[in-house]
């Protein structure tokens, strides 16, 4: 009898953990929000994606060849999305550039603050 308890113990804790692990499938994947995309937040989206590529690139995820190929696409893409919503063809490279500048500032302050918060952090 002494030994029963120890044993049910064990199998408490085992089902409490299995349910922790199962919990997220039991509940399913929860619904995408539906929302109009304008096509300014579909270039968005592409823009970042670049910068995301861009970053894989540095980091040394992806190869020089693999990086101008999709970099090359994207811009494609948002090209084609100026194109479809201005229907000129006038200074569309100029104004791409434009964007892809901004984002890029952006992305880099983020990285400056976001390391100096981890430096403000850090004992020295």
């Amino acid at each position: 009898m002494s030994d029963f308890l120890p044993t049910l113990v064990g199998i408490a804790l085992v089902a409490c953990a299995a349910a922790f692990a199962l919990l997220p499938l039991a509940r399913g994947r929860p619904a995408a929000p539906v929302r109009a995309a304008a096509p300014a937040s579909d270039r968005s989206l592409i823009y970042q994606q670049v910068l995301e590529v861009e970053f894989d690139y540095q980091v040394g995820k992806l190869s020089t060849e693999d990086f101008h190929q999709l970099s090359a696409q994207l811009l494609g893409q948002a090209g084609e999305l100026m194109r479809a919503e201005r229907g000129d063809i006038g200074e569309l490279d100029d104004e791409i550039e434009r964007e892809i500048a901004a984002a890029r500032a952006a992305f880099a302050a983020a990285r400056r603050a976001g390391s100096s918060k981890r430096a403000a952090g850090t004992p020295r």
